[in-house]
């Protein structure tokens, strides 16, 4: 039971997300119609995006980067700096969302290895922002762009 109870106080957000997915199946009658809300091009596009990111990560490049940038960069400044605009441009590119759990963990790694521990939270925010705005620039920038992309027929330029 204390296991139970642990792995809720630790999974808070799941299991609230778990009840309320279960909450609604009383609200609106499962049928077979519910497989065509689901979007699976926009999620597997979502899905190889983030699994890209997880190989780089687990081959080190992160690491390599972060130790080049640590040796060009001349001060914390410049180097807070570059890590919210590869949020910026990259949240363009790679959705928002990826961009984030991307460069988050990166920022971390760049700030412990420079001994800057206490400018995390506030880059953190930052590339927070930054990848939102940037996100907004084109038709893959963030999931809902994505979908309205997928479904409006208009080009990339259009959009």
């Amino acid at each position: 039971m204390n296991k139970f109870i642990s792995f809720i106080k630790k999974e808070s957000v799941l299991v609230v997300a778990f009840v309320l997915a279960i909450a609604s199946v009383f609200l609106v009658a499962p049928d077979k119609e519910y497989l065509s809300y689901i979007d699976f091009r926009t999620l597997s596009l979502l899905f190889c995006l983030m699994a890209v990111m997880a190989g780089f990560s687990k081959a080190g490049f992160f690491t390599f980067c972060a130790d080049r940038l640590l040796s060009k960069a001349k001060t914390t400044k410049s180097v807070v700096l570059i890590l919210v605009l590869l949020c910026f441009f990259f949240s363009a590119v790679i959705t928002n969302d990826v961009a984030l759990i991307t460069f988050v963990p990166f920022a971390i790694t760049v700030l412990s290895l420079a001994e800057k521990k206490e400018l995390i939270p506030l880059t953190v925010i930052l590339q927070t922002v930054a990848a939102n705005m940037g996100s907004c620039l084109t038709p893959i920038g963030n999931p809902q762009n994505i979908y309205i992309y997928s479904v409006s027929g208009l080009t990339f330029l259009d959009f």
